[in-house]
Formats: C-alpha cells, structure tokens, sequence
C-alpha cells in the first residue's frame, strides 16, 4: 500500500457537524487547518449516535459508545443494557441473586453496619442512573441491612438545575424501603468526574466521613437553594441529610456507577484515605465494590458486579495479528476511552502495540488552559513519526468535548483553535513522509453550547454527525457511514482483511446503499 503508512488516526472529541453558527464553537473557532484539510481531501459524514453506536434510536451519542464502536467495527451493546436486564430479571441471572451483592449482605449485616450507594442521581444512563440506585436500596434494606443513599448530581447530561425533579423521583421510589435513607447530596464535579480537583476531593471525603459539613433537613429544598444562587446540579457542594453521621467501621461501600473512570478520586479517597493523604490511618470497611469494573488501579482492588465491555476482536488486535506495530496516544481524562472501550475491555498490550497517556490538568485550570494536554500529545505523535517505527498512530484530542462539557463557549472555541494548530504541525510531517491523515469526530458535543429554546448553555452531547477526512497518500472517494466503519476503512487502507465479527464496511469500497456526503 504505497503512500499510505504512515496512517495517523486523530480523534476529535466532542467535534459535531451543524450548519448553524450560533452557539457552534466548531463553527466560531479560527480552524485554518482544519478547514484546508476538509477542502481539499476526501471527506463524508458519519452517524455517531443511537442504534449506529449501539444506543436507542435518537439516543445521542457519548465516549463509551463511540470508542467502543470504532474500535469493536460494529455497534456494540453498552453496559446499560445488559445490567438492566439483570436488575429487571427475577431468579437466577436477576440483580437480587447476584453472588457480589449476596457477600456485600453477608459481611454487613452480622456486623450492624450500613452499606453506602454512591452513585448519580440521574436518568441518563451515562454517568449512572437512579433507577440502579434505588432498587439496590431496596433490595438491600430488604435483607434488613441499613442503606445510606449518597446521591451525586448530574447537570451535564441532563438539564444543568433538572436534578431537583430527579431526586424527587427517587425519594418517591425508596419510600417503602424502611431501612434506606438519603445520606447526602454534591454534584458530580466532587470527586466523581474524570477531572478531579483535589480540593473537591478532599471536601466530600470530610463530609462522608467526618460529618464535616452543612445540614439540611429538606434536600430538594437544598438544590431550589443552590439554584437560586446560579449554581447547576454538578457543582452543588456537600450537604447532609438528617440523621447520617458519617462512614463508620464495618460499613460497606457500593459505587454505582456505568463509568470505568468515574468514582475513582472519591472512592480512593474513601478506601484508602492514608494514600490520598487525607488521613493517617485507613477506616477498617467491610468491602469496597463497584457496579461496573473500574479502570487501573483502582479496577484490581475494587470487584465490580459487572464488567464493563467485553468484545473480540478489536481494532489493535486485529492490526497485531497482521504484525503491523501500532501507537495510541491519549491524556488521563480520556485514557478509558482508548485504553478500555476501544480495546473492548482487553487488560494486557498486544503484540506490536503501545500506548502512551500524558496528565490532564486539574479541571480548575481547564478553562484557562483548554489545550489541555494536547501539545505534550502532539510532541510524541511528531517523535514517533521521525521514528518511522509505526503503521498506525492514532490520538485522541478530548478537548472540544471536555470544555465544551463547561458551558464555557470561549474556552471551547480557545480548546477548538489549539487543536488546529497541533492538526497543521502534524499534517506537514506526514506530508514529507508520503503518509496518511485521517480526522475522524467521535460525538456530538460543541458545535451546540446553547439551548435552543432557553439560550442556556447547553452542556450535553449531541445526536449530530460527525466528521472523517482522509488527507495525504490514502485519497479515495468516502461513502456516508457510521463510526462502525472507521475500523474496517483502516483495515483496508493497510491491506488487512477485517475479522468477520466486524459488521462495518470500509468507506473507500463501491457502496451502492450509501451517499457520500
């Protein structure tokens, strides 16, 4: 495949189409780059959401989703689905029959302690959802184990103030559940999210397990409070409910969770409060778990209920049993997306494969440093390219996303405009090497920061298309598709037959069913 390899996989987070420019940072952002590369080289539009990523119809698209489409070259089941089957299955293979949560019972109730749920009180069905969260408190307080309810605040895939009307629900749903309380209400910005400040960290370990914070004997009276002073659901700060005083010893701790990232500041603080340098010495729990596996470390000592993805082949093994060597190339805030959900759960290297994940910083700086780590990203894709070492490089730039996840528009459009200046160091050194550069967007995120109706900033992501532009050695014409063909289009633009369980078709092939955008 002459004047192909090099081929550089660069992953837009968050980098949506939409023909309006209102709110649209993608379209407001100064993109020189981009937009050359666009103009000039063959492009398409890709589906990026609902059943083309494994979602519901209409369901927008988000990380897990994505990733684990492009890397699977098929849309695949996400978690959600297969725990609700269990949570709504009686018997065997139902939730209540589930052998982790049988020991959670067994090791807390001989001792009287209390098992916490820690999870987001939301009906998304991305950082969590409220349902799994409230039939585990009934489910627990049933076996006449106490539950203390730690109810984290959503805000970014729902409407930023619309966790009052959810927590509302789940204090309708646990009702009847004699032994199961709320214990405290902050928003997902304290130590659940990805990007973790340490100071908000270490805020909500005092109040979980020092009682070191406000009361409040009305929750949602709480939140209505808080929203009154501008603050959205996310950034809600600790409050405590009535009667809970903190974490005790014997007491067991359950994050339910749909995130492999998600919880990990929080739930290493709590499980370990030495390491984390909050403490001096560690508080002797029953158990610490997690609905779904986290990613390392904290995967290896915390057992999940359910593990998160689990598909073969993927995309690098798939390239590594044809022999060709492959680098991935990510920050920490994005590393599960990559590392995890691309790899379809796989723990180990492949052969001829390597990945290298450079620090995000603090989420309090995001804002004023939107690059994030995309120019210590851009270094190592320049260095490996002067190598000549790799067939496929492929990185991951989170920017568009992660700030766009802000409300913060100028900062999103600041993130957007630093990537197109790595974008432009990065072609001009694959054009002297006679390779390859494809764009390719995820999901939909920043080209819609406003709500349409209430001209809020909008803070979820999006059902939009996304783009795919193959720019050098590699011009071919593209057919429309989905993300599920991104995996079979590499494939064949390096002469490896795709595995048969890739229900994906390379763009570049006659498609007589598809319409080149």
């Amino acid at each position: 495949m002459s004047g192909v390899r090099p081929i550089v996989l660069a992953l837009l987070d968050g980098w949506g189409v939409r023909a309006e420019r209102e709110g649209n940072a993608i379209a407001l952002a100064r993109t020189p780059i981009y937009d050359r590369l666009a103009a000039t080289s063959s492009r398409t539009l890709l589906d990026a959401s609902g059943a083309a990523v494994g979602l519901a119809p209409g369901k927008p698209g988000h990380a897990q989703a994505a990733y684990a489409t492009l890397g699977a070259g098929r849309p695949v089941e996400p978690p959600l689905a297969r725990i609700n089957r269990a949570f709504q299955t009686d018997g065997p293979g139902g939730i209540a029959s589930h052998p982790v949560l049988k020991q959670i019972v067994s090791r807390v109730r001989p001792l009287g302690g209390a098992v916490h749920l820690i999870g987001a009180m939301t009906p998304s069905g991305i950082a969590g959802h409220q349902n799994h969260l409230a039939v585990l408190a009934a489910l627990l307080s049933h076996e006449g184990v106490k539950v203390r309810v730690h109810a984290v605040m959503d805000g970014i895939d729902t409407d930023p103030q619309g966790g009052i009307e959810h927590l509302r629900e789940f204090l309708d749903d646990i009702a009847g559940a004699e032994n199961a309380e709320l214990g405290s209400v902050f928003g997902r910005s304290f130590g659940f999210d990805e990007l973790a400040d340490p100071a908000a960290t270490a805020k909500v370990w005092r109040a979980l397990t020092e009682a070191d914070a406000p009361y409040t004997e009305y929750p949602t009276a709480y939140l209505d409070e808080c929203y009154r002073k501008g603050i959205d659901d996310d950034r809600i700060p600790p409050a405590l409910v009535a009667s809970f005083r903190g974490i005790r010893p014997d007491d067991a701790l359950l994050l339910v969770n749909l995130q492999p990232d998600h919880g990990h500041a929080l739930l290493g603080a709590l499980a370990d409060p030495v390491a984390a340098g909050l403490s001096q010495k560690a508080l002797p729990l029953s158990g610490v778990y997690s609905l779904v596996r986290l990613t390392p470390p904290l995967g290896g000592v915390v057992e999940p209920l359910f593990e998160t993805l689990d598909f073969r082949p993927s995309l690098a093994e798939a390239l590594s049993r044809a022999g060709l060597r492959q680098l991935t190339l990510t920050e920490s805030v994005a590393e599960a997306n990559l590392w995890t959900f691309a790899r379809g759960g796989a723990t180990a290297l492949f052969p001829g494969e390597n990945v290298l994940v450079t620090d995000t910083p603090p989420l309090a700086q995001a804002e004023k440093r939107p690059e994030l780590a995309a120019a210590a990203l851009a270094s190592e894709l320049l260095s490996a390219l002067k190598t000549g070492e790799h067939d496929l490089i492929t990185a991951s730039f989170c920017n568009a996303a992660v700030l766009g996840r802000t409300g913060n528009l100028r900062a999103t459009v600041g993130a957007i405009e630093a990537i197109d200046k790595y974008l432009g160091k990065i072609a001009a050194q694959i054009g002297k090497r006679g390779g390859t550069l494809i764009l390719c967007g995820t999901y939909g995120k920043a080209e819609r920061m406003l709500d349409p109706e209430t001209g809020a900033a909008c803070r979820r992501t999006t059902a939009a298309p996304v783009p795919f532009v193959v720019a050098g050695g590699a011009q071919a014409s593209l057919a429309g598709g989905t993300l599920a063909d991104v995996a079979p289009t590499i494939l064949d633009l390096l002469g490896v037959e795709a595995p048969d369980e890739m229900s994906g078709r390379s763009l570049t092939a006659e498609r007589a069913d598809r319409v080149s955008a």
